[in-house]
């Protein structure tokens, strides 16, 4: 698999928290690395390949950031049980150190656009992880996260959703297509998925609103979610929203309301949000007495 640095207009971006520091820093091929598996050779047990990189992972996630490439081989050619492994081991790299696979995002983007859903998932979850640090290299796998968004896989699509958020936050004019799709997210019986849908609306909506009409109007309706966490982050999606675009945010009084009954401890913001947002609400709502 190829390991490439992302390339275009788009691969000078910095990461967040990416210093140079905390950058990978460009090795020889063998310099650093762990062991390399080779599906050719017999003698080598993907499982304990695996087991390997998790060991290497929890004390050197940069040394291990190189195996991304034999762990998506082992995603795609294995047995199911080194299969499941190195997906989960994936899945550590990504918490531990996700700008590890930035290098790799065209193997990542080919994985989540993969006819077989478990493949497709494992790729999209580590698009997903690449996406909050460097959305610019998470934006090879856009169009596979907007094919995933209607999935009835919901770990693929949660996974979609948050792809499009993150990518969708610095590049909204990318994701415009995909306000019919949110708006349906913030709207799933499954609680899980309106809460991917939510936290992809504050991002979209802080970000460009006028890109995404059905977005701004359905993001209200979920202030009234019986699900608890949806119901948070549907505050915390408004809150954002309406201090960077106040004059967009619609059924200002009702928002004004709601947003007058909470506080930044409870919605677990920064101390101000909510004052600042419902400050910028009001001076669009002149004579509106709370």
């Amino acid at each position: 698999m190829s390991r490439n640095p992302p390339d275009g207009d788009d691969a000078g971006l910095e990461t967040v928290d990416d210093s140079a520091e905390n950058r990978t820093p460009n090795r020889t091929a063998d310099e650093g690395r762990a062991t390399r598996f080779d599906d050719r050779d017999e003698a080598v047990d993907p499982t304990a390949f695996v087991d390997g990189v998790v060991e290497t992972a929890l004390s050197d996630p940069v040394s291990a950031g190189d195996t991304v490439g034999d762990l998506l081989v082992i995603v795609r050619d294995c047995g199911d049980e080194a299969r499941r492994a190195a997906g989960e081991a994936l899945d550590l790299l990504g918490l531990l150190r996700p700008v590890e696979f930035e290098v790799w995002a065209d193997d990542i983007a080919a994985c989540a656009a993969a006819d077989a859903e478990s493949l497709s998932f494992v790729g999209m979850r580590a698009l997903a992880q690449l996406a909050a640090v460097h959305p610019a290299a998470a934006r090879k796998g856009l169009d596979a996260a907007v094919r995933r968004l209607e999935t009835p896989h919901v770990p693929t699509r949660r996974a979609a959703l948050a792809v499009v958020g993150e990518v969708g936050e610095a590049f909204p004019e990318a994701v415009a297509r995909t306000d019919r799709q949110v708006t349906a997210a913030m709207r799933d019986g499954d609680a899980t998925v309106r809460l991917a849908g939510v936290m992809a609306a504050g991002k979209l909506l802080g970000a460009e609103p006028r890109r995404f009409p059905r977005t701004v109007t359905a993001l209200p309706e979920a202030l009234s979610d019986d699900d608890g966490d949806v119901w948070t982050y549907a505050h915390v999606s408004l809150v954002h929203f309406a201090r960077e675009h106040p004059s967009q945010v619609p059924e200002r009084r009702r928002v004004v309301e709601r947003l007058a009954d909470v506080s930044d401890a409870e919605l677990g913001v920064r101390e101000g949000s909510t004052k600042d947002a419902l400050t910028g609400l009001l001076a669009y709502e002149p004579g509106f007495d709370l």
